[in-house]
């Protein structure tokens, strides 16, 4: 087996024990959120969730893009001390910006509630903003340990310790009867763990052996500064993309309109947890095979890991989509319904964003940052308009149309500069087959069935469309080498005998 083979093996064992701990940890927060959107009433549920979604924001646009830098930097460089100086100077811009966002939150909190039209904002943003140090702090810790590739540990830190501490913090105040507060304990317990659970790997691990004889230099953090201030804005440009509609939902609509439109938004996540699972390992990989020339290899594990994700992700975005009010009333209940069209279009167009891969980690990996910033700037602005045109008319349906179409704006420009750069694309013949047919199978599915379907039948759909995956692959001859590669590299590592499985694979290379 070549040498890309056996990269692509370790990529998939990333994403798998980060795709484990991913669905353990978004299913928590999906629990979490439905029972915090349960024990609210919609309208109050929209009112504390706006004033998150706006310190959310500003908490992510206060890492100032050094969370990425940091993963790049560390990745590139070689000397024990050289990556500790970087490690030092990330945590020191984060940790100014975080200061300086509390103080600006703190300063204007009261403009922002008059801008809303929304008094209640005064009191929550202040509730609410510990959370403005805790996570982009956690966010720049994680970033180390993917940057030393420590793929168990990180997961550990997010998505087992952070969120099952937040988790468990929630329940015992919503057993306490203080269900609000459980809310706002939740939100900010979940990173505050996190960040103390990869402080510990991290002051554990080879790198801090000798933490004070490699002090930051001036050099150190203007060089990570003029890599992540491109990617500064544009993770506020991809925040705001990504928030955007809450903000404008907020500003145009009822309250309880932002109850129902936020109380999709943990499901939506389901177009995307497969690609967090393969990016954690993606960019630091990427960024050797570019940094030694090798574009054939680049190329390859560009487009094999769009693959694996979109097998991953395709079964529960078809479920979401086509069988979106069961989805909605099983969780949410029957007052939540008014989302389900949101959860429909959200859930099929996102799944762009899963198929044009990893083009994100891309840009940073050929060190085109701002690329990223362009393409973003383009993606927010178009997002912006649609939400000024569609929200007065179509209402939170609108705000959802607006999204998807600035996703797929920004994606698209993205792929299409990472193709002129490399030659590289995320894209096949084989992906554009497979999902052509696993579509047409499962509209067929959504309409013979009755409705509603309920949860025994979601249960009974969703595995069925799991297990058709396979069979699709073959009879559509749409299996490529590196899948077989894959299969070789489970059986020597595991010691089974999978002839049988191999020849089956085979005929549909």
């Amino acid at each position: 087996m070549n040498t890309h083979s056996s990269t692509l093996s370790k990529l998939a064992k990333s994403a798998a024990i980060v795709l484990l701990a991913t669905i353990f940890g978004n299913s928590i927060g999906l629990l979490a959120e439905v029972i915090i959107a349960r024990s609210l009433p919609p309208s109050v549920y929209g009112e504390i969730t706006l004033a998150y979604t706006i310190v959310f924001s500003l908490g992510t646009i206060s890492l100032l893009g050094v969370h990425q830098g940091i993963t790049r930097q560390i990745s590139a460089a070689e000397a024990g001390k050289r990556q500790i100086q970087i490690l030092y100077a990330g945590f020191s811009l984060v940790l100014l910006s975080a200061v300086v966002a509390i103080g600006g939150l703190y300063l204007s909190r009261g403009w922002i509630a008059n801008f809303m039209s929304a008094d209640y904002v005064y009191e929550y943003l202040l509730l609410l903003s510990p959370f403005l140090i805790v996570y982009p702090l956690s966010r720049a810790a994680l970033a180390t340990l993917r940057a030393q590739k420590r793929t168990l540990p990180a997961v550990i830190a997010q998505h087992i310790g952070g969120r099952g501490i937040a988790f468990t913090s929630l329940l015992l105040f919503i057993i306490g009867g203080r269900e609000f507060s459980g809310a706002i304990v939740y939100w900010i317990v979940g990173p505050l763990f996190a960040l103390v659970i990869a402080l510990y790997f991290i002051v554990t691990s080879e790198l801090l052996r000798s933490p004070f004889e490699t002090p930051p230099d001036k050099k150190t953090v203007r060089k990570l500064w003029d890599f992540s201030w491109p990617l500064a804005i544009g993770s506020g440009i991809f925040l705001l993309l990504n928030r955007v509609d809450i903000l404008m939902i907020g500003y145009f609509l009822p309250s309880n309109q932002v109850g129902y439109y936020r109380a999709v938004q943990p499901l939506k996540k389901i177009a995307t947890f497969a690609l967090g699972s393969f990016t954690f390992l993606f960019l630091p990989v990427a960024t050797e095979y570019y940094t030694e020339g090798d574009t054939d290899g680049l190329d390859q594990i560009f487009t094999i890991t769009t693959k694996w994700i979109l097998l991953i992700t395709l079964p529960p975005v078809l479920l979401f989509a086509l069988f979106s009010p069961d989805v909605i009333k099983i969780l949410f209940g029957d007052n939540y319904l008014p989302a389900a069209p949101v959860l429909t279009i959200l859930s099929a167009g996102l799944l762009f964003r899963a198929v044009s891969g990893l083009d994100g980690d891309m840009v940073k990996a050929i060190d085109r940052p701002r690329i990223e910033l362009f393409s973003g700037a383009l993606g927010l602005l178009s997002n912006i308009i649609l939400n000024f045109l569609l929200i007065p008319t179509f209402e939170i349906s609108g705000a959802a149309i607006a999204t998807v179409s600035g996703y797929i704006i920004y994606n698209g420009v993205e792929l299409i500069w990472i193709y002129h750069l490399t030659g590289g694309s995320p894209f096949s013949v084989n992906i554009a087959k497979h999902i052509g047919v696993m579509s047409v199978l499962a509209i067929l599915v959504s309409g013979i069935l009755p409705s509603p379907v309920g949860l025994v039948g979601l249960i009974a759909v969703g595995i069925s469309l799991t297990l058709l995956q396979p069979v699709v692959l073959i009879l559509t001859s749409s299996v490529d080498e590196a899948d077989l590669d894959l299969v070789r590299q489970i059986e020597s590592k595991t010691g089974k005998n999978l002839e049988i499985v191999k020849k089956i694979v085979k005929k549909g290379v």
